[in-house]
């Protein structure tokens, strides 16, 4: 019976993989590459395996939890998330209702990529729900 091992981390030039790839099949195995794909809306750019994002060729700077709920979403366009959803997918713990957290992150999010913050073209709020990102329209 054939195995699945799933490893995340790090590993920009790919050697922790091959290391553990020739480990795992002795020195004569061969690397598989992987990459990451770019998940794009609109003028934004989403570089998984370094963690970045442009807008219009140029890297936005976001914090830890900016980068984790954007990604979140962008990764199933269109799908509603709701705060607790997007609190997990940033903490990695239950969200506390009352909060403001998700909010703020939207916010600032908005503001880093979002031509208007206040009119907001590409992230937004499903009344009573949550959030996501609006596909665009080809």
């Amino acid at each position: 019976m054939d195995e699945i091992i799933i490893i995340r981390t790090f590993d920009s030039d790919g050697s922790s993989f091959k290391r553990i790839m020739d480990a795992l099949h002795g020195s004569n195995s061969h690397m598989t590459e992987i990459t990451s794909p770019v998940l794009t809306f609109g003028e934004i750019e989403i570089h998984p395996a370094s963690r970045r994002v442009l807008r219009a060729g140029r890297e936005i700077r976001l914090n830890h939890s900016e980068y984790s709920i954007l990604h979140c979403m962008a990764k199933s366009l269109g799908r509603v998330y709701t705060k607790e959803q997007l609190y997990s997918a940033a903490w990695g713990e239950e969200y506390q209702y009352g909060m403001t957290t998700v909010e703020n992150t939207i916010w600032r999010l908005r503001k880093k990529l979002e031509p208007d913050p206040k009119n907001p073209i590409h992230i937004k709020t499903v009344f009573r729900v949550g959030y996501k990102i609006e596909p665009m329209e080809t």
